[in-house]
């Protein structure tokens, strides 16, 4: 057989890769537009499994590769020329190696003789993300005889993404092309055998022994294990993204009896940590052991509490795991009674606070089962703290927890099945790039418009800072309206001062079948300080009915 052209070996090269990447079961790419890349990007739009997203802003590519391979569990490809390109992916790149996410990023290069001689849109990019991905691979321009070794250099990226050898995370592929860059994909190498799926029986035993347990969630749990939890009897509070866990847990802590009458035998950690620093202080004053489950994802433990780790697959269901019924009684009992008493406080068609826009979006997504994404910085507080308890999946950039491509990711949660996304003013205007591709589904926006980044409310900066200054450094308010700048991307869009209105709003946004970006402006006559204030004595309220019962 004579040797392809090189310009039909680099085709067959990316035709290689896709292919064996499919047979592996990836179902997502998102490819945006350039020159260096293009024996992948045509290789990628050949394949019909794969749903192809095109982005023109690799910055809102990255992040929504990120809300796709959220969604399914499985590494999602990023094609990109090269240059500056390849840069715009960081802080997906950074973003998915905390969350353990999986992504496969493909940086197009140009070849080792354009490098250092001022060639445009060209520079260094091996192990451009350094220890952020599980591997970096770097193999140059593809030669015909080295096509053997094209499929099993395809299944060690999809490997180590999948943590296969390590944690799942992201790797990278950065792939040298010379000119012509069109070419034609000849036979294929053979397919490689089918891997062996791991071993899921190694089930951690926990020692509770029907102690009062109470497990702390945070995001990264694989499925299935909240449920184990449950079964076993332990009580469960969690951040937003933990849907079934015991609600107003923060409010209630904050209540000295109730911390008090509830302190557990023994805490179990798992995931990703809480928003709540009230979650924290307690587990610090509590001073009982804690354990560390590791289910692939690495217990958050910033404070250093831990006392000792579990590493497995699963949560062991035997008897000597059970906690105290009792135990998750009084906890029931107690958020039961606070969901009571926030139906009584007249939210239903009142004026907007941010704990209302939350609550009333939650409540939207539970009784539609939406899926639900939250931006950092308050929403996702407003949610964990203030929010009925979540039956649906709710997603959230809860590894570096920056503000930046929310709205991105949450395109790529909602791109295939729809959902809403819970996200401030600043966070939406940081990511406004992502509304040029905004994809054809039922997607509702809602952005919580009140001027800027309020959540240094509630730090020291507020007190210490002097007020204009603060205003201007942290605060940081904008003119620009979140309907208006949507309008401009030719979105439908509402503008809303009350739950009622809201509720109808989220309820028009189902029915259409594009993004719809909802300006939630809070109108009540205080401030989110003064309500949360409001909220935790009433809470208070709630935490000595309960012990007095």
């Amino acid at each position: 057989m004579s040797v392809p052209s090189p310009a039909d070996v680099q085709a067959t090269y990316a035709a290689t890769l896709i292919d064996e990447w499919i047979r592996l079961g990836v179902r997502d790419a998102v490819v945006c537009p350039g020159s260096r890349s293009t024996p992948l990007a045509l290789a990628v739009l050949e394949r019909k499994e794969l749903n192809v997203a095109i982005r023109l802003d690799e910055r809102s590519a990255g992040f929504f590769a990120l809300g796709r391979s959220l969604v399914t569990g499985r590494p999602s490809l990023v094609v990109v020329t090269s240059g500056t390109a390849a840069a715009e992916l960081h802080a997906a790149v950074a973003e998915a190696d905390q969350a353990y996410v999986p992504l496969i990023v493909l940086t197009a290069d140009r070849p080792p003789e354009l490098h250092g001689i001022g060639a445009p849109q060209t520079m260094p990019q091996t192990d451009l993300y350094g220890p952020m991905v599980r591997h970096a691979g770097d193999p140059g321009v593809p030669q015909w005889h080295e096509k053997s070794a094209w499929r099993p250099m395809a299944r060690e990226l999809f490997d180590r993404a999948m943590g296969r050898e390590g944690r799942r995370g992201p790797v990278q592929l950065n792939a040298a092309f010379a000119e012509p860059l069109v070419g034609v994909a000849t036979d294929l190498p053979e397919p490689l055998s089918p891997p062996i799926a791991p071993s899921l029986s190694r089930a951690i035993t926990l020692p509770v022994q029907g102690r009062r347990a109470l497990c702390v969630v945070g995001a990264g749990l694989p499925p299935g294990t909240l449920e184990q939890a449950h079964a076993l009897g332990w009580v469960l509070i969690g951040d937003a993204t933990s849907p079934g866990v015991v609600s107003y847990a923060d409010g209630l802590l904050r209540h000295d009896r109730f911390a008090e009458a509830v302190r557990p035998d023994v805490v179990i950690r798992i995931g990703g940590i809480p928003a709540s620093k009230v979650v924290a202080q307690r587990l610090r004053e509590w001073q009982v052991p804690v354990w560390g489950v590791d289910l692939g994802h690495p217990v958050a433990d910033p404070d250093q509490i831990v006392t000792d780790v579990f590493v497995g697959e699963k949560l062991d269901t035997a008897g000597d795991c059970c906690g105290d019924t009792r135990y998750a009684d009084l906890w029931v009992r107690a958020a039961a009674r606070a969901e009571e008493n926030f139906r009584g406080l007249g939210f239903a068609e009142g004026l907007l606070t941010e704990a209302a826009i939350a609550r009333e979006v939650v409540t939207h997504c539970n009784d539609t089962q939406r899926s639900l994404t939250i931006g950092s910085s308050m929403p996702i507080r407003e949610v964990e703290w203030f929010g009925p308890p979540r039956r649906g999946r709710v997603f959230a950039n809860r590894g570096v927890n920056g503000i930046d491509g929310v709205v991105s990711t949450a395109f790529g949660v909602t791109s295939q099945e729809g959902g809403v996304a819970l996200v401030g003013d600043l966070t939406f205007l940081h990511d406004v790039s992502a509304l040029v591709d905004a994809p054809e589904v039922a997607t509702a926006i809602v952005v919580v418009a009140n001027d800027g980044g309020h959540i240094f409310d509630f730090l020291p900066q507020r007190t210490t800072v002097a007020s204009e200054t603060f205003r201007q450094l942290f605060t940081t308010p904008r003119p620009q309206s979140p309907a208006r700048v949507a309008e401009g991307f030719g979105l439908a869009t509402a503008v809303v001062t009350t739950v009622g209105e809201l509720r109808h709003a989220l309820h028009d946004a189902a029915q259409r079948s594009t993004v719809t970006v909802i300006e939630a402006r809070p109108s009540a006559p205080v401030t989110n300080v003064e309500f949360h204030a409001w909220m935790e004595k009433s809470l208070g309220r709630v935490a000595d009915e309960v012990l007095a019962t």
